[in-house]
């Protein structure tokens, strides 16, 4: 329009039926648009979720798993400690050995169920229960177990809670040899604590236990058959995940499968992970991630652009002013480096945090520089100070921070071993060299070097001190070599 009536042109004002009718269209193409991103985005959304919620099942496994484990082999220690107790008792009371009554009661003062006594050959020949008398090692499979403990008398056993082999009763067996060789001593006990917290960690208790949101279910299957194992829907224990819906034919599942799936006759996204014997699926309803779609997300989606677009400029606009008021109040203009604002706040951290045996300080101090300035002028003067910083730079600039403390005074804080700090010392000087003869002037610095490995008692302030010391030695053989007066320096 102002283009229009700049040219001198009248406007041309459109049928209004067919404007409005043209606007609704592209709102409706918007509308939809905006609706099919949501809708995308909500899936994703979900999937991610499922991820989570299959990661925490993992977890929830996994600790259950390991605690089991802790608590087995907990009692596998005391187990073993008891078979030996037991093994020290009837080796200095001789005459328990074939005494049932007495073997009873020992057990029923060390709360055991059993004690076999076993002959070098492993046959059972003594112990509280005589039915098991003349069992071997080869008698069955959870026995056949400790055949290792046949080649060698200095083994200890215990084994995992295992169904026995006369009876089929869940037990935990330990065994080790007496101080002789001549006999074995086995222990067997029923570890109710431990059965407990088996059945506490069976899948069908943890996963129906799990709180999850209204239209999310969690299932854990056998990996090999499918049966359902565990599910917060228990009334799909026992079925298989091909009866539900959920077809895992051909899918990867090491890391996390994402896909879509009509479960329990519902449209569902779906999550699935495998942990050891078990596949983990996690199923959302689609109807329930996209509940409230059609209504609020275009808003939503407005009023969020505006925020975050105002945000983003407030905060890109914020952040570089502090940035740059940091920068300013902390860094020298000439060289770049750190202030002596900057050299105080880190002494006070250090020393309030410690920075570690590596930690070397240096003092560094410019020599000569007086006289530069006093025959050439400040602006050689200035040269050699920005060549000077140019090589520590180069030379340390990657292992620490520097600092510009005064005129010519500066000071690098870094972390070295000895041999690096050598290293790191040769790279400087051989910077000095090449600055000098590509300028054709001497460039010339005083070097104190303090690692704290060498006074891990002193303050920074004393480290501080101590390298300012060794500078202030350097320069004074730096005049005194080359024939100087100090204090043109």
């Amino acid at each position: 329009m102002n283009a229009m009536k700049k040219n001198g042109k009248k406007a041309y004002n459109p049928n209004v039926p067919v404007l409005l009718l043209l606007s609704i269209c592209i709102m409706a193409v918007l509308l939809g648009i905006e609706y099919l991103t949501t809708t995308t985005g909500r899936r994703n959304q979900a999937y991610q979720t499922s991820a989570m919620l299959v990661d925490q099942v993992r977890s929830v496994l996994l600790s259950n798993e390991k605690k089991e484990r802790s608590l087995t082999d907990s009692l596998k220690e005391d187990y073993i400690a008891k078979a030996k107790a037991v093994s020290y008792i009837v080796d200095n009371v001789p005459e328990t050995e074939t005494d049932i009554a007495e073997l009873i009661r020992i057990a029923t003062l060390m709360s055991i169920d059993e004690i076999h006594l076993f002959t070098e050959d492993g046959m059972i020949y003594g112990g509280t229960v005589p039915p098991y008398y003349g069992f071997t090692f080869d008698s069955g499979e959870q026995i056949a177990f400790f055949k290792p403990m046949l080649a060698n008398k200095a083994l200890s056993m215990c084994q995992d809670v295992t169904p026995n082999t006369a009876e089929g009763k869940a037990m935990m067996y330990a065994i080790c040899w007496n101080d002789a060789g001549t006999r074995m001593t086995q222990i067997g006990i029923e570890p109710r604590r431990l059965l407990d917290e088996m059945r506490t960690n069976e899948i069908s208790e943890v996963v129906t236990d799990m709180p999850v949101y209204s239209g999310v279910d969690i299932i854990v299957a056998d990996r090999q058959s499918g049966e359902i194992l565990g599910a917060t829907m228990s009334r799909q224990i026992g079925s298989t995940l091909s009866e539900i819906g959920i077809d895992l034919e051909g899918r990867d599942l090491s890391g996390i499968c994402d896909f879509s799936a009509v479960v329990a006759r519902k449209v569902s996204y779906c999550s699935a992970g495998e942990l050891d014997d078990y596949v983990i699926v996690v199923t959302q309803e689609r109807s329930h991630v996209n509940r409230d779609v059609p209504t609020t997300m275009l808003i939503v989606f407005i009023y969020l652009l505006l925020a975050a677009i105002v945000i983003a400029l407030v905060v890109r606009h914020t952040t570089r002013r502090i940035l740059a008021e940091q920068i300013n109040a902390n860094t020298d203009p000439m060289t770049g480096f750190l202030n002596r604002r900057a050299y105080e706040t880190d002494m006070k951290r250090l020393d309030k945090d410690g920075g570690g045996e590596d930690l070397v300080y240096i003092s560094i101090d410019l020599n000569g520089l007086k006289e530069i300035n006093d025959n050439f002028g400040h602006e050689a003067g200035d040269a050699l100070l920005i060549g000077a910083a140019e090589c520590m730079f180069r030379a340390f600039g990657e292992y620490g921070k520097l600092y510009r403390i005064g005129g010519d005074e500066f000071v690098v804080l870094l972390n070295a071993d000895t041999a690096r700090l050598a290293e790191l010392r040769k790279s400087y000087e051989g910077c000095l060299r090449v600055w000098s003869e590509r300028h054709g002037r001497t460039l010339s610095t005083a070097c104190g070097y303090v690692r704290a490995a060498e006074a891990p008692d002193k303050s920074m302030v004393e480290l501080a001190k101590l390298a300012d010391q060794r500078m202030y030695e350097a320069k004074a053989e730096y005049y005194h070599v080359n024939g100087k007066d100090r204090r043109k320096g």
